[in-house]
This record gives C-alpha cells, sequence and structure tokens, in this order.
C-alpha cells in the first residue's frame, strides 16, 4: 500500500464545497443548491486536492492531481456546485456536543466551527460566510 502524507499547514487553502446532487430521497427537503457538502484541502505549492467527502453510507478519500493550468475550482463551479474557501479556526473550545454524524458535522468538526445551531448545508453556509466577512 502506498501512502502519502498531507499536512495541513497555513499555507494550504481550504475550501468547503456545497452540491445539489443527493441520493438520498429526505435531502430533498433541504434547500436546493444546499443538500450536501463536502472539503476539499489544496496543497500549497502543487495542483494537488484532497477531497474529503462524508456520504452517509461511506467516506471518501481523494487525492485529485490536476494539471498547472486546470482551474480545479472553476470546473467545480461550472458543474454547479458552490465552493467557499475558508480557513481553519485552531481556536478549539471544548469537546463537542453529541450529534448526528452528518456532512454538516463533519465540517464543523474540521474547520472548528462551533455553533450547535449550525444543522444544515445551507446554515453552515452562512455561518463561513459571517466567518468570512
Amino acid at each position: 500500500m502506498n501512502i502519502k502524507q498531507f499536512n495541513i499547514d497555513s499555507e494550504d487553502r481550504v475550501f468547503v464545497v456545497f452540491q445539489e446532487e443527493t441520493s438520498l430521497w429526505w435531502l430533498r427537503l433541504l434547500k436546493k443548491n444546499f443538500r450536501h457538502c463536502f472539503l476539499l484541502f489544496k496543497e500549497s505549492g502543487a495542483n494537488t486536492y484532497l477531497e474529503l467527502n462524508p456520504y452517509s453510507n461511506q467516506f471518501v478519500f481523494i487525492q485529485h492531481k490536476v494539471a498547472d493550468d486546470f482551474d480545479y475550482i472553476g470546473s467545480l463551479e461550472e458543474k454547479g456546485k458552490l465552493v467557499c474557501e475558508v480557513s481553519i479556526n485552531d481556536n478549539l473550545c471544548g469537546a463537542y456536543p453529541w450529534f448526528f454524524f452528518t456532512c454538516v458535522e463533519f465540517a464543523k468538526r474540521a474547520l472548528g466551527i462551533y455553533n450547535i445551531f449550525v444543522i444544515t448545508p445551507f446554515q453552515l453556509y452562512k455561518a463561513i460566510n459571517k466567518i468570512n466577512n
């Protein structure tokens, strides 16, 4: 097995990707274009992205190596996905409360967003916009 270490440092860029597509009928009750989310980490100095995608039945890790002149984020946006850049909060304030492990819960914990009222992808999007502004 070939294992590559992917260290997140201050030079790396972190993105949350929101999308419409879902195979679960009950997620269609959520706001359009905000039915699922996942994370992308862009390695500094390379055009390599690590996708961390928490599906309901599996957790997918994919390393995307793209050509230097290819706009990977732009290609996701052309496919109808909304991509937001965000920074990781290292100032955690304690243990997270117990909750269902959803794509939003995964993203909140990975990014250090401690807000029990952020439950849906759209609420996460609003929280990220509040952090970025």
